[in-house]
């Protein structure tokens, strides 16, 4: 395929002469080239073509030419803008000179009087802008450009004219503009009309971090940094940089109050309020700071709906934050929630719901991925920082907390087994022994707990049984209601997501519908029905006294909530109003080289999980959550299109059969027994019914296949054996490697089958070795063995280590590390002869922003060992 620096120079040829690449951002790649009619160096920023693609090319040429006439001594121009074989672009003088993030990072901090003069220069450019009607949007210092010390805005109404190309389509791709550490509150919360305050809370982050050495707030993610900004102060400056004037911390800290209202009125005011240049003059210190300790005092709360977040290690690991919104009349929730996208993250329990309140509704219990790929539950006050683990509650999903707060009931991974445990720590029981269901327990007011039977209906669990108590095929239970005596349950046909709301007598089984229009899932708390419709919207309604009817129009709440493949809607709520949620988080399809240099190896951005290279390299497979379901897709590397190869309600982990003819998946089924995993084959391109290969209630992952084709080597939970009882299972909540003989038809065999967890199995190309990750050490690191059990295991990873990829030639493992801040790619390298040794490890490049999950590995490697295609974090703009 011809690369966009290709088809760029071939269109440009006969005005711009491209020399390299000099750099790349959230919105464009930056080239040097030449101006061949003037003589002269200019940069062309071309707009990445995802971007392109959604804003649409005739609408930001037209919006752009707003921004040609402006014309300052501290603005960096437009010189020229077009399409060019379908790629955007505009051009700007090249600066010989430096970025001011170039100069902070090589210095950190700027002296006083300097950065004090570059705020006033941007402040100068910002005001005569905003008087011609334009908004920068994105004043940031890699936009500020420093030539002969002076500073020049480059940019200058970019993100606008993007914004107001895209319209709509921005929000609806995810897509997002803008830089966290120097967003305004209004632009984090997605108000598309901002105005010029907006850009002086940037200037004054940005002379914020010139000063300090840092922007006002921090954080480990893009996520974690917004909450900070909608609901924290900034640290005052004097403390950290005694040096600066009074003056000039007073009119920095009023630039960044949280209410465009509170700020100065327009930049020209800022810049004069930094050294007396102007009759403004900056409130002091402590009345800025009584200023903030009244916009956020608690009898705020009730007027507006209330976010809430925190930072939390590992994978996807940070929510979003408490901050005070908009009021919204009669808006449910005292409290809304907002955790992390991809929290729980992708792998065998991304089909499991993820979080749910603790009874008083002050607190949340929700699973993360740390760093290792261990999946587990956490608990967290709303009022505390960090989450605490609950001990034992591993590999488990779908939590409910029992009404007096003692005990914790979830599922145990993709087998779906029913496990109570103390929430002060213990070992976890099985609830029914017998039982595997795809939907979570439901507690009632008195203690007892409920499910959905797995043949339809609300079941009560009465000792070790389940007691059906009002049949119905169709019905999902959703919570049984504060009455005790009805439960609330949403009845869709099998393989449909939706349908309407209806409350059950639990005694008589009478129904008495709701609403109407099909959703997804819906709760009942606080005089409202708050629910999740087919498009991803938490919407609430109010519900008269008894519960029994909606008395006014639906609300919307929040968009883009994650739903599942499988009917779950990511949110939670508690009797005393608060609601969390979940959103859907797209992410990019990559190719990396072994620099770590990335394309995009798809313009589509969705939530994409294991991809695998075919044998021959042409063809991709991989899947993802839609409304539709969770299926495998083809994703042809020459076309860059996907197809859909699978159509079952939740089909996902295909891996490749050695002859590359077939795609192996597993999906649920429901059985007499309950749920069960069936591991399932088929031509990718055929709409012919897959042949099942296997089902099994232990199966946990599909597997690589052996080269052979004669088996397949996985994990699956409850493979080991009682030593005393040779036909007994002993079941815990930790994944074992295992292998599926038989061309795959099975029985499933332990291979490594411990007290500890294995998981992250794969056989090496010859299929003599193995390896796979186990948490014997304490932590997960990185081991091979011989396929057959001869001789001693074989430690590769170092402090730790997940998720690893044979080389095609056996010579190589990749793994990443465990650690928590700037993991990378490893490459180790392998000899095998006369033993198995380690012979060096290297780094490759480093994968932070990389969407990891268990119990296996979410990238691969081509067979020519060139190309990684992994899924990435959509980047913060």
């Amino acid at each position: 395929m011809t690369g966009p620096v290709a088809r760029l120079t071939s269109a440009l040829a006969d005005r711009y002469r491209l020399d390299r690449e000099v750099g790349q951002g959230g919105m464009a790649t930056v080239y040097l080239a030449e101006d061949l009619k003037h003589g002269r160096k200019v940069a062309i920023k071309v707009l990445h073509p995802e971007l392109s693609a959604v804003i649409g090319g005739e609408r930001f040429l037209a919006e752009i030419k707003v921004t040609a006439n402006l014309q300052h001594p501290h603005i960096l121009g437009l010189i020229d803008s077009g399409e060019a074989d379908g790629l955007l672009y505009y051009v700007m003088p090249y600066v010989a000179g430096e970025s001011l993030r170039a100069r902070l990072l090589r210095e950190r901090q700027l002296p006083v009087d300097e950065a004090l003069r570059l705020v006033r220069e941007v402040a100068s450019a910002l005001d005569y802008a905003h008087r011609q009607g334009v908004v920068h949007r994105d004043i940031k210092p890699e936009n500020t450009l420093l030539h002969d010390g002076a500073a020049l805005v480059a940019d200058f109404g970019i993100a606008l004219a993007v914004q107001q190309a895209g319209g709509s389509r921005m929000t609806q791709t995810g897509m997002s503009l803008g830089t966290p550490a120097y967003m305004s509150p209004e632009q984090a919360m997605g108000d598309r009309e901002v105005g010029p305050r907006s850009d002086v809370y940037a200037l004054g982050a940005m002379a914020y971090e010139m000063l300090a050495g840092e922007p006002p707030f921090t954080g480990p993610s893009s996520q974690a940094i917004v909450a900070k900004v909608l609901t924290e102060q900034p640290p005052p400056l004097r403390p950290k940089r005694p040096t600066v004037p009074p003056s000039a911390e007073a009119a920095i800290l009023t630039a960044l109050q949280k209410l465009p209202a509170d700020r100065w009125g327009t930049a020209k005011e800022f810049s004069d309020a930094l050294g007396g240049t102007g009759q403004h003059h900056a409130p002091s210190a402590p009345t800025v700071a009584l200023k903030a300790a009244v916009a956020g005092a608690p009898g705020r709360a009730r007027s507006a709906a209330l976010w809430l977040g925190w930072a939390v290690a590992g994978v996807a690991a940070a929510l979003a934050g408490w901050a005070l919104l908009r009021p919204r009349p009669q808006l449910p929730p005292s409290r809304l929630a907002i955790l992390a996208p991809g929290l729980g993250g992708s792998g065998a329990s991304s089909s499991q719901r993820h979080l749910t309140f603790l009874p008083d509704g002050d607190g949340l219990v929700y699973s993360i991925v740390g760093a290792e790929g261990t999946l587990r539950l956490v608990r967290q006050s709303l009022e505390d920082d960090a989450p605490t683990p609950i001990p034992g509650a591993f590999s488990m999903s779908s939590p409910a907390i029992s009404p007096d707060g003692r005990w914790l009931v979830g599922t145990l991974g993709v087998q779906s087994q029913i496990l109570r445990l103390p929430m002060e720590g213990g070992a976890p029981e099985l609830v029914i022994p017998t039982l595997t269901t795809s939907d979570e327990a439901a507690w009632a007011p008195d203690g007892s707990l409920w499910l959905t039977h797995p043949s339809g209906g609300v079941a009560q669990v009465v000792g070790d049984s389940l007691v059906m108590r009002v049949p119905g095929n169709q019905h999902r239970l959703q919570q049984i209601l504060p009455d005790g005596r009805t439960a609330l349950v949403v009845r869709s046909r099998v393989g449909n997501l939706t349908g309407p709301v209806l409350v059950v007598d639990l005694e008589s089984g009478a129904e008495t519908p709701l609403f109407g229009t099909p959703v997804v899932e819906a709760r009942v708390t606080s005089g409202f029905l708050v629910f999740v419709g087919q498009g991803g919207n938490l919407q609430a309604a109010p519900i008269d006294r008894a519960g029994r009817r909606i008395t006014g129009p639906a609300v919307t709440v929040a968009t883009n909530v994650a739903v599942t493949g499988t009917g779950v809607a990511q949110f939670a709520v508690a009797s005393n109003g608060n609601v969390a949620y979940i959103p859907e988080e797209p992410a990019s399809l990559v190719f990396m080289d072994r620099a770590g240099a990335s394309r995009l190896a798809t313009a589509e951005r969705r939530n994409f999980h294991h991809p695998m290279f075919s044998p021959d390299a042409r063809r991709l497979s991989l899947d993802f959550n839609s409304i539709e379901g969770r299926n495998v897709w083809i994703l042809g590397l020459a076309e860059g299109t996907l197809s859909r190869a699978t159509f079952d309600r939740d089909g996902h982990d295909a891996t490749w059969t050695p002859d590359g003819r077939f795609i192996t998946y597993i999906a649920p089924r429901v059985r007499p027994e309950g749920l069960t995993l069936v591991l399932l084959r088929k031509p990718p391109g055929s709409a012919e019914p897959p042949d099942t290969l296997l089902a099994s209630g232990s199966l946990s992952y599909t597997g690589v296949w052996l080269r052979d084709g004669s088996g397949i080597v996985t994990t699956g939970v409850n493979l080991r054996r009682d030593p005393g009882r040779p036909d007994s299972v002993q079941r815990d909540t930790r994944t074992d490697a295992g292998i599926i003989r038989n061309g795959g038809r099975g029985p499933i065999e332990p291979l490594v089958a411990s007290p500890f967890a294995e998981q992250y199995v794969s056989p090496s190309p010859d299929g003599r070795w193995i390896v796979f990750v186990s948490d014997q050490s304490g932590r997960d690191e990185v081991y091979v063995r011989d396929l057959a059990g001869r001789g001693d295991q074989v430690l590769v990873s170092l402090e730790g280590g997940s998720e690893p990829v044979w080389g095609p030639d056996g010579r190589e493992l990749f793994y990443r590390e465990t650690k928590p801040a700037d993991p990378y790619l490893i490459a180790a390298g392998i000899a095998t002869t006369p033993d198995l040794v380690v012979t060096g490890r290297k780094r490759l490049f480093p994968i932070g922003d990389i969407v990891g999950t268990a119990p296996h590995a979410n990238y691969d490697v081509s067979p020519d060992g060139k190309t990684f295609v992994a899924v990435r974090r959509s980047p913060a703009a």
